[in-house]
């Protein structure tokens, strides 16, 4: 995964930099070194040319220069990335909701806490049976479109309320979203991690509950 932080990174600017370089006939001259834009005072990582949606060169512990060494391929890691962010949106949700509105009024939701990390553990066999075949058909139904050679990382034909042609209807528009649904899967990335220590320690999610 690129990393969830690059989010929260908007660097844009190239810092300056050089290197010396032999010339013929013993005459050395300086050669620029290109930096990335999240990080400044770091090389730019070679396998981030810019040609992804949200690359800003953010990848401090050269993940993606090793997965591209070893033949690995940088579009399935943006799947994961994606998949993540969305998930990581749904749990931020999760984490807020029961709290604020309560529980669905449902018999079997009865004793089940309004506090998520405790809530897992309390679902009655049958709702946690549903739940896994839920996810094993989804994952299936993904794992059928994210490994053929032409798949796009995140596209499934997932758009029941067909807001991608209202709203993506040119490519530029297309860009766009998909450069904010990514900025917004890192930014709950991030916010999820900070809810699940702070209810461990707190035992609240403070301010928001």
């Amino acid at each position: 995964m690129f990393t969830i932080s690059t989010a929260a990174l908007g660097f844009s600017a190239t810092a300056p930099a050089s290197r010396v370089a032999p010339r013929a006939g013993g005459v050395q001259c300086a050669l620029p070194i290109e930096r990335s834009a999240a990080i400044p005072f770091l090389k730019k990582p070679p396998a981030l040319d810019g040609s992804m949606v949200g690359d800003v060169g953010f990848d401090p512990l050269g993940f993606t220069t090793t997965i591209t060494e070893l033949g690995g391929d940088l579009n399935y890691v943006r799947e994961a990335e994606l998949m993540h962010g969305r998930q990581a949106m749904l749990a931020t949700v999760g984490f807020v909701f029961p709290a604020l509105f309560g529980k669905i009024p449902v018999d079997w939701a009865a004793d089940v806490s309004t506090n998520p990390l405790v809530a897992q553990y309390q679902l009655p066999d049958v709702v946690l049976g549903q739940l896994f075949v839920s996810i094993a058909v989804a994952e299936g139904i993904r794992a059928s479109i994210i490994y053929k050679e032409d798949s796009v990382p995140g596209e499934h034909g997932f758009d029941p309320m067909g807001f991608i042609p209202k709203f993506c209807d040119t490519p530029e528009k297309m860009a766009l979203m998909k450069l904010k649904e990514l900025k917004h899967g890192r930014i709950a990335m991030i916010a999820v991690t900070g809810f699940f220590f702070q209810l461990q320690i707190t035992g609240s999610v403070w301010p928001v509950l």
